[in-house]
């Protein structure tokens, strides 16, 4: 990464925090849309958590996973 003369305003690779993806929707849903971006190499599936019900909805689900920036 590159780093100005002064370093105020940018940040080190060691400081990146990684990038955070939410999927919501339908269980079915959620878990459609985890295979397909499996199949086009975004990530794989096992790196996708768990799909958990959204407190105060009675259909919809959540499910979140992380990646490094490139």
């Amino acid at each position: 990464m590159f780093i100005g003369f002064d370093n105020s305003d940018r940040v080190t690779d060691s400081e990146r925090r990684p990038l955070q993806f939410y999927l919501f929707g339908t269980r079915e849903d959620v878990q459609s849309a985890i295979n397909q971006l499996h199949v086009v190499r975004f990530s794989d599936r096992v790196r996708w958590s768990v799909p958990v019900p959204v407190p105060g909805s009675d259909w919809q689900y959540v499910s979140m996973m992380q990646r490094d920036r490139v």
